[in-house]
């Protein structure tokens, strides 16, 4: 049961221990390697973006992107346990393949054009495609410590990131009292996709894991630091060591005013096969999922919120 936040230190000298148990809780706090100022800079500069007027935002939607490029308004997304759409409004970004790139050829959805509205925003596209950068950089550090904990060979999580669909998204949770009912909260309880994501402070609180006895805990990233949290491919790939721990974003009673959060999600290539892991020490421990690719997991869970149609593609 989750008791607690591990801090897992990347210096090389952190217990694998402690990151094990992390794993099984599913979400931990890491030293961000990413600038404050740089953080700051972006939130400066998404509240820019998100207070524009609603037809003028409209225009930075990406159809065929499946959300995951560009502008999506409130009231989309749906989470699979939802009864609403979440009370949200979101801004994706990434960095796009070459044409000619096997992935970008083979999985064009996955990878599609990247929009950042530098005419509205100025200074939002040097800004945005820095810290998905750098975020990218810590998220491959963070990725490989828990490879080197679990015992597997030192490129494997590397070999399976290379060129993956990797995103940025900007939330803006705007106040509850403008909420269209009652029903609606900012993001209801859900699990993640991908390998891990990385979510640096927000600029409120609201972020909450459940504990595996169905209680909430709230979740602050403080100043220079990362919440961590584990994705479905992990616990595929993990058996179940790691857990997808389930999560949500609901505004404190009372609270007034809006969120703003960054995340990225780190997603395998598309075409690996999220095959269970053979980790030292778990060898008895049997196979708990079929396997499937990470395209296969990514389109089945795209579809249950409401992100697909029937031709695979979303026009948001």
């Amino acid at each position: 049961m989750l008791k607690e936040l591990y801090e897992i230190d990347l210096s090389g000298h952190g217990s694998d221990r402690r990151l094990r148990a992390a794993l099984q809780d599913g979400f931990f706090f890491v030293r961000n390697t990413v600038p404050e100022s740089l953080l700051d800079d972006a939130y400066q500069l998404l509240e820019a973006f998100f207070a524009l007027p609603a037809e003028v935002k409209q225009e930075c939607r990406v159809p065929g992107s499946n959300g995951q490029s560009g502008f999506t308004p409130p009231l989309v997304e749906t989470a699979e346990k939802g009864r609403v759409p979440d009370w949200k409004e979101l801004f994706h970004w990434g960095v796009r393949l070459p044409e000619d790139h096997p992935l970008r050829v083979r999985y064009p959805s996955r990878y599609p054009q990247p929009l950042l509205p530098e005419a509205l925003v100025p200074g939002i596209d040097a800004v945005l495609t820095e810290l998905h950068t750098r975020m990218l950089a810590f998220q491959h550090e963070v990725a490989a410590e828990i490879g080197r904990s679990l015992g597997l060979p030192a490129q494997y999580f590397a070999e399976l990131l290379q060129d993956g669909p990797v995103v940025n998204r900007a939330t803006w949770y705007p106040p509850m009292q403008d909420a269209p009912s009652q029903d609606h909260v900012w993001a209801v309880e859900h699990q993640d996709f991908d390998l891990i994501t990385a979510l640096p402070r927000a600029t409120a609180g609201g972020l909450q894991v459940q504990a595996e006895d169905g209680s909430w805990l709230p979740v602050d990233a403080p100043a220079g630091y990362a919440v961590v949290n584990v994705g479905m491919v992990l616990e595929r790939l993990t058996g179940g060591l790691a857990r997808a721990a389930v999560h949500r974003v609901v505004a404190e009673p009372g609270q007034s005013g809006g969120r703003l959060s960054i995340v990225q999600f780190c997603h395998p290539a598309p075409w690996t096969v999220l095959t269970p892991l053979r980790i030292p020490g778990e060898e008895e421990r049997a196979s708990r999922f079929p396997t499937l690719t990470a395209d296969d997991l990514f389109q089945r869970t795209m579809y249950r919120i409401n992100r697909l149609d029937s031709r695979g593609l979303k026009e948001n």
